[in-house]
């Protein structure tokens, strides 16, 4: 039988107005400390977080090590 990993969710909230209000210098930030905050939890479990750069989709581990990921 395959398991599969457990996702993390990050709880919805935190900013104190709508990203639709927020200027490109709020937008960043918030963007740092969403990431900030993935980062903390995945890494905290000893998992990676992934994400998206041009094309390819990279996993960056709680070591520090960035890979892609490859399609299977």
């Amino acid at each position: 039988m395959d398991q599969k990993p457990a996702l993390i969710f990050l709880r919805f909230g935190g900013a104190k107005k709508s990203s639709f209000e927020m200027s490109p210098l709020e937008l960043k930030q918030a963007a740092a400390s969403i990431l900030s905050r993935a980062k903390e939890k995945a890494f905290s479990k000893g998992r990676p977080i992934y994400f998206g750069e041009g094309s390819k989709v990279l996993a960056e581990y709680p070591d520090g090590h960035i890979e892609e990921v490859k399609a299977q």
